[in-house]
């Protein structure tokens, strides 16, 4: 495993977040000892989050009992709403007398995982496995993170090797606002363009029950249930397609949501033309992926709602 130079590692920035005082002095004293020196602690979330939104670190380590909040904050990490950057090196620090917690943080998408009691071997070794073997992200239809092992997914899946400032600091990269703002959004539009291969997926398959439904005959409160669910995929989809720039699909996406849950509210009286249009989607959607952005006086005729009805 390569080695990390203590005069590399100076550039580092560390987030630690424990309540406890005693163990949060140990844990700036351990990483202290690896040559780290930008270690900044934080003894709750509040605090932590106010100074995250200022500068993101390369490295946040935090212990599951933080707070009560700490996994829904994870989550905000990743979701770009805490930091500038989601793609933030993540390590947390679980309890073994807490169980629940290991499984939480692996659905969280962090990047690793210690069960206390840490030690300063322990530390050195972790620091050199993230830095330079983070696994590609993934994204699926509840979690964007870290690849786990083992994790089943269906559909297409893209694997993206996602910004790692630590790594690009140890190799002699500088940051400042402007070049960590270009170099995240690089990752960024790889994970949503993911997102929308996701959502396309999960469209066929709700289509495909739907249709399926409506041509037998098997009309019930689950296909009203599949309709809304279309629906949420769909505005979930716009608003991908809108952090993309691209208006033709967000403007297709929200027009479709609204049509869908037009036919929701009298889904058992659904007409010829209504279920037409629900054959159409997954088709209009990928036609609108494949045609790319364009500007909204530009929006080509062939995604006009008025050719899918």
């Amino acid at each position: 495993m390569p080695k990390l130079d203590k005069d590399a590692l100076r550039k580092i920035t560390v987030y630690i977040g424990e309540k406890n005082y005693y163990e949060r002095q140990q844990l700036r004293d351990m990483f202290k000892s690896q040559g780290l020196t930008q270690i900044v602690c934080h003894a709750n979330l509040p605090s932590m989050k106010e100074v995250m939104a200022q500068m993101a670190p390369d490295l946040l380590v935090i212990s599951d009992d933080f707070d009560t909040d700490v996994f829904a904050a994870i989550k905000e990490i990743r979701n770009q709403k805490l930091s500038d950057n989601p793609f933030m090196l993540i390590t947390m620090l679980v309890s073994a007398n807490r169980p629940n917690s290991l499984q939480q943080a692996i659905g969280i998408g962090v990047d690793d995982i210690i069960v206390k009691p840490l030690t300063t071997e322990r530390v050195q070794e972790r620091l050199k496995l993230v830095t330079f073997h983070r696994q590609p992200f993934i994204v699926t239809d509840d979690y964007m993170g870290p690849q786990r092992k083992n994790m089943e997914v269906t559909g297409r899946v893209r694997r993206i090797p996602v910004l790692n400032t630590m790594l690009e600091k140890v190799n002699g990269r500088e940051f400042d606002k402007n070049a960590l703002k270009e170099a995240v959004e690089g990752s960024l539009q790889q994970v949503l363009q993911a997102k929308l291969d996701r959502q396309s997926f999960r469209l066929g398959e709700v289509c495909e029950r739907l249709v399926n439904a409506y041509d037998t005959g098997n009309i019930n409160e689950e296909v009203q249930n599949d309709l809304i669910m279309l629906a949420v995929v769909l505005d979930e989809a716009s608003g991908v397609a809108t952090k993309l720039r691209d208006v033709s699909l967000a403007g297709l996406c929200e027009q479709l949501a609204e049509n869908v849950r037009g036919i929701a509210d009298h889904y058992d009286d659904a007409s010829s033309s209504e279920i037409d249009l629900i054959r159409k989607v997954t088709a209009a959607f990928k036609m609108a992926m494949t045609s790319g952005p364009a500007a909204e006086e530009d929006q080509p005729d062939a995604l006009d709602l008025a050719s899918l009805n």
